[in-house]
């Protein structure tokens, strides 16, 4: 028994935004793969949700849900006080990162399958790194456009200054004020994504400074959540493992991210789907009651 649970060296953090029951096929089928390594889930609640969507009735379903509500909807502001803990803890995932006792955490979204062992896998690429997960929106990044850089490649391309200008700019959210002369690359784009991703969370600790807010994992700059922190921490020698292996992130919607938000037919249909898939894959309920839902 002790064994067992000296396995279980992750936990989890998760912050849900509407698409409950994306979120309950979410955290099963991580479970199912990854759940002799995982302890907790922090499960953050936003406090305002979206379509009067009910959150609420999937906690039943786990036992170790540690479920936490910040005092307000807002990811970050600049009013935001770092030095407060309360209003500190509305920045995303930064309740879970802060209140967590392992070395590491993982993060995902709440619309993501998981269909391999992935914490077993990236706990494998951990040594000598910040965090694992896919690097980059390459989509989005002029360097990835025209060949020079990849996830895969990303420390093989150091550019100077000059090269980073004279890629083909403005593209898409990336402008040349967007630009460090000191540290041009990591380029605006480039982060560890969120969606789906293991940290070092000793070092994510050490390395926060109230004072400064780019140290904060959860922030955004001006293009997204994430890549401030990269930057900052890539300015300080930490480096990542690149991984995008065992997930499917939008697989409901067959959209990730806003798209499904946004459009409330999507996000209701991705939700049905979500809900019989969960019918399907992870209630022990009769066939033909199965047969029923879908």
């Amino acid at each position: 028994m002790e064994k067992a649970q000296n396995l279980k060296s992750v936990d989890v953090c998760i912050n849900v935004y509407g698409k409950p029951w994306q979120t309950l096929c979410t955290l099963k089928s991580l479970i199912k793969h990854s759940g002799h390594h995982i302890d907790k889930i922090y499960l953050i609640k936003e406090r305002v949700q979206p379509y009067r969507s009910n959150i609420d009735f999937i906690f039943k379903f786990f036992e170790n849900l540690i479920v936490y509500s910040p005092i307000r909807h807002e990811f970050w502001s600049e009013s935001t006080n770092l030095t407060n803990e309360k209003e500190r803890h509305t920045i995303r995932y930064q309740y879970g990162i802060e209140k967590s006792d392992k070395k590491y955490i993982f993060l995902t979204h709440n619309d993501v399958l998981y269909t391999g062992d992935i914490i077993s896998d990236m706990l494998s690429k951990t040594e000598g790194k910040a965090g694992v997960g896919q690097i980059g929106q390459c989509w989005n990044c002029p360097a990835n456009h025209i060949g020079m850089c990849s996830g895969e490649t990303f420390y093989e391309w150091q550019p100077t200054y000059d090269e980073v200008m004279n890629l083909p700019l403005p593209f898409s959210r990336t402008n040349k004020e967007l630009i460090d002369a000191k540290f041009p690359k990591p380029l605006p784009e480039c982060r560890l994504n969120e969606w789906a991703c293991l940290l070092d969370r000793e070092i994510l600790i050490k390395e926060q400074n109230y004072q400064d807010k780019n140290s904060i994992f959860g922030l955004a700059n001006a293009v997204d959540i994430g890549c401030s922190w990269f930057k900052y921490m890539t300015i300080k020698n930490y480096r990542f493992s690149h991984y995008k292996q065992k997930y499917d992130h939008g697989y409901w919607a067959k959209n990730p991210g806003h798209t499904a938000l946004n459009d409330k037919a999507l996000y209701q249909s991705s939700e049905k789907e979500a809900r019989k898939y969960f019918y399907t894959h992870f209630s022990s309920m009769s066939p033909w009651i199965k047969a029923l839902i879908g």
